[in-house]
């Protein structure tokens, strides 16, 4: 006769059944930390919007009308979205719900503070609200695929020939179109960019060009994890030369978040998101209170996460009553549709803002520009997670500190511009590519993890 083991033993054990239900505890005690963090960074955007940015910007738009009912709408959708936020913060290892946690804390949350404290209409109240549902639900739930990899012997000489490859590229047109020009001054951007107007780059090339933030971000970390210290050095340089050509200062701030995220970067921050955004955030409020510097308040709260926002409602607005684009300024434009619209469409919203600027919106504000609000509020954030679990297969096996800077660098884009437009020439499609030829050996990917 088989006696029982030692674990059948304690199965049913009063220790067991202890056990059982402490770590229920400690998981519903993570759950509660998690939305208190949360609700936490809600309270601090409120404070934030009150108190100094629609103060200090409310010629810009960020206006103050408090009606109760919207505020409280407001924080009701938070509420509801709240176990669907803290479940998507809790699948760590897929690089799309990463991407998607980022974008909740920098668009939709910022989205919710904007809605109760200026007092948006229902009607872009509800739009939001169901894209947000929508979006948080279908990333939940819809499987993630499986490709397998290629083997790393190909993978790693094709690596060692791209790199060569894009040096030869980058400075090529360096030396043809700046004369090799190397500027590392940011307050002098507009000009240069006013210059990179007028290059006759061929369309080819320009495409190329605009994949080199992505493909040399990936080869950087490639050397990286190989030590090889001397190449890191080369394409940190040849970046430097490739931000000059055309001065985009997210292109040079992505090199140190990447750089960031790679050397210093640990799975605690994830986890702790929102109370490091809200630190953040009152970080700025103090300077700005205390120290008049007004800043860091600027880019970080305003421009990062209240201006795309404001121009979601913005684009909400103008559509309401102006022919919709169908995406022609994307994919359908590449097949040679009628255009609708005689200048991009970021250059109409700009025009009727009254700026002259390019209004760069994406997920509402593309749906509202492309697509009827009751398919688009569906149909887009489907869209956008097909498009995610392509990063999910690509990322597959690779550590966490590889890749997320690039979830923070494309959390952004596809806030601030059009999800084709991210997909192409933003080097969305590109960075899949190279992450899923991405040489990592299994060995070290255990030992990135543990570490």
């Amino acid at each position: 006769m088989k006696l029982p083991s030692v674990t059948e033993k304690l199965r049913g054990s009063r220790a067991a059944q202890s056990l059982e239900k402490l770590s229920r505890v400690s998981r519903r005690h993570q759950f509660l930390f998690q939305c208190g963090l949360i609700l936490l960074y809600r309270l601090v955007l409120d404070f934030m919007y009150l108190t100094q940015l629609s103060p200090i910007y409310a010629y810009s738009g960020f206006t103050t009308d408090l009606v109760w009912i919207k505020y409280a709408l407001s924080w009701l959708l938070v509420l509801v979205c709240l176990p669907l936020v803290v479940g998507l913060q809790g699948q760590e290892e897929r690089p799309s719900s990463i991407l998607v946690t980022l974008m909740n804390y920098v668009y939709f949350l910022p989205m919710t503070s904007y809605l109760g404290c200026k007092g948006s209409d229902l009607g872009f109240f509800c739009a939001v609200a169901v894209y947000w549902l929508v979006l948080l639900a279908v990333q939940l739930r819809m499987p993630t695929i499986l490709v397998p990899k290629l083997p790393h012997r190909h993978t790693s000489l094709l690596f060692f020939l791209v790199s060569v490859g894009a040096c030869l590229f980058v400075m090529g047109i360096s030396g043809i179109y700046t004369g090799f020009r190397l500027k590392l001054n940011l307050s002098d951007v507009y000009g240069i960019r006013a210059e990179a107007v007028a290059y006759d780059i061929p369309g080819l090339f320009a495409y190329v060009l605009s994949w080199m933030t992505v493909i040399l971000s990936v080869l950087i970390l490639y050397w990286l994890q190989k030590r090889r210290y001397v190449a890191v050095g080369v394409l940190v340089v040849v970046y430097l030369f490739y931000y000059s050509i055309s001065a985009q200062k997210s292109v040079f701030l992505f090199l140190f978040l990447l750089l960031f995220c790679y050397l210093l970067y640990r799975k605690w921050m994830y986890r702790w998101c929102a109370g490091l955004l809200s630190l953040g955030v009152m970080g700025c409020w103090v300077l700005e209170a205390g120290a008049q510097f007004l800043t860091p308040m600027s880019l970080f709260v305003r421009r990062l996460m209240y201006v795309p926002v404001q121009l979601s409602e913005v684009y909400a607005q103008f559509f309401r009553e102006h022919p919709l684009n169908l995406f022609r300024d994307g994919i359908l434009g590449k097949l040679s549709y009628d255009p609708v619209y005689s200048i991009k469409i970021p250059k109409v919203i700009g025009e009727y803002m009254g700026t002259g600027s390019s209004a760069n919106n994406g997920l509402v504000g593309d749906m509202y520009a492309n697509l009827p609000v009751v398919l688009g509020v569906f149909l887009m954030p489907l869209i956008l997670v097909i498009l995610f679990r392509l990063l999910d297969a690509a990322a597959r096996d690779i550590p966490q500190k590889i890749y997320i800077g690039l979830c923070v660098f494309f959390a952004m884009s596809f806030c601030n511009g059009s999800w084709s437009t991210v997909l192409l020439s933003g080097g969305f499609l590109m960075a899949c590519i190279f992450l899923y030829l991405f040489p990592v050996q299994k060995e070290e990917h255990v030992k990135n993890e543990q570490s």
